[in-house]
């Protein structure tokens, strides 16, 4: 199982254990602009195949994140935010594979539902996809906006402030070491604690 792997089930299961046992501040918590700093865990990984090893890496590092958020129905609500994740890594294997990240950063929409702890969200939008990949001696260099999807949970600890608990993804296919569609992917768990304004 790939360290990305490992993230989003950490991600999953963290998601689920803080919704299923907050209880909070929903409804001190109202429409506006928010802004954050988080702790955000990264993996990278290849696709495995055709005698090619799958090649992973992970990182801990910081994000920091703003945003505006708006009612629109009931405990409905949509959510535009600005983001960057310090997801640059690099690794070079014993046989010369190696896996180049940059950070990444983009904007992103959190559509949900608040509930009278929090609220629960998906999340669609756009980041730099910024990658260095060498498997068998073939090597891939991309940079370009990527789509992101994923989920999220936040807990409102009082007027002012939240938790938040996201996991999102992006990957690309590419044309290396004798494949044509193999996959490349980045993973990123974000905790973050927000200042609403």
């Amino acid at each position: 199982m790939s360290k990305q792997t490992h993230f989003a089930l950490f991600g999953a299961v963290a998601i689920a254990v803080l919704t299923t046992t907050s209880h909070a501040y929903a409804d001190d918590s109202r429409d506006g602009f928010y802004a954050g700093l988080a702790i955000a865990g990264s993996g990278v990984a290849t696709e495995e195949g055709a005698g090619v090893q799958q090649r992973d890496n992970s990182k801990t590092s910081i994000g920091a994140f703003a945003g505006y958020k708006q009612k629109v129905y009931s405990n409905y609500f949509i959510a535009g935010e600005a983001f960057i994740n310090d997801t640059s890594q690099d690794r070079t294997y014993s046989n010369g594979d190696r896996l180049s990240f940059g950070t990444q950063y983009g904007v992103k929409a959190h559509l949900g539902y608040e509930a009278n702890w929090g609220s629960v969200y998906a999340i669609l939008g756009a980041a730099n996809l910024d990658y260095d990949v060498t498997l068998n001696g073939s090597t891939v260099s991309e940079s370009g906006i990527s789509p992101i999807f994923g989920l999220g949970t936040s807990y409102q600890i009082n007027e002012k402030v939240s938790a938040n608990l996201e996991y999102i993804g992006t990957g690309d296919s590419i044309n290396i070491a004798g494949k044509s569609d193999r996959g490349v992917g980045l993973g990123v768990v974000r905790l973050g604690l927000a200042y609403h304004f």
